[in-house]
């Protein structure tokens, strides 16, 4: 029997991101992150207890002590045992200890089209004369693309993540990403594709002074993973 057609709020291309420690592209891991003390104003560090996953550089990391929150950002890679993390000034202070989440898998949200493109180079292989005409060829690399427009808001965290990725690619930033189809009847995932990627052609234009409009492509090199309906 075939599969119908999911009607409703779920049939939709779901789209997620997480920014990649460089030279890194092993897909990402949510985090628990712990910091016993407190964290001063200005502080460009904070001592934690040893991480169980990276965290790349450019991610924010919003630490909770029960009563007040504090959003930093990471000015370097937070690689697998750290104990120290690097950030961009705290802009005030947290006392006490206090814990933070990094979810790594983070949905961009506002997305109104996409396609996915895999491509092939060949290149032709000198054989004898073929009576129908036919040449020979050998495939000398393949990459894939994933192109996204979107309406959202500026401040939407994985576009932050895109927009990080997009103006630091020079350095070698890239972006692991995981799209999923709309799912079949009776399913919750549907089928899809994840891999690290490069932004590539990123344009932001401000439309009204609360929304924006971002398209962008997001460049894989080599064969995607492909990933299967499933039921979770």
């Amino acid at each position: 029997m075939s599969k119908t057609f999911q009607v409703g709020a779920g049939n939709k291309v779901k789209l997620y991101v997480a920014l990649l420690p460089l030279g890194d592209r092993t897909e990402p891991e949510d985090v628990s992150i712990t910091a016993a003390s407190g964290i001063t104003s200005a502080a460009t560090s904070v001592t934690v207890t040893a991480l169980t996953g990276a965290i790349a550089g450019g991610t924010p990391l919003t630490f909770d002590n029960g009563t007040d929150t504090l959003t930093v950002y990471l000015t370097a890679d937070a690689l697998i045992g750290a104990t120290t993390i690097a950030i961009e000034p705290a802009t005030a202070a947290l006392t006490g200890s206090s814990t933070a989440e990094y979810v790594a898998k983070l949905r961009l949200l506002g997305g109104t089209q996409l396609s996915a493109k895999l491509n092939s180079d060949r290149a032709d292989v000198l054989v004898f004369e073929d009576v129908l005409g036919y040449k020979d060829g050998a495939i000398t690399g393949q990459s894939w693309e994933l192109p996204w427009t979107a309406n959202l808001l500026s401040s939407d965290e994985a576009f932050r993540r895109v927009f990080f990725a997009a103006s630091n690619a020079v350095s070698g930033r890239e972006v692991y990403v995981w799209q999923q189809d709309p799912p079949p009847a009776g399913y919750a995932v549907g089928d899809g594709l994840k891999g690290a990627t490069v932004v590539m052609n990123l344009d932001k234009s401000l439309t009204s002074t609360a929304i924006c409009t971002v398209t962008f492509s997001l460049m894989g090199q080599g064969s995607p993973t492909i990933t299967r309906y499933s039921l979770v």
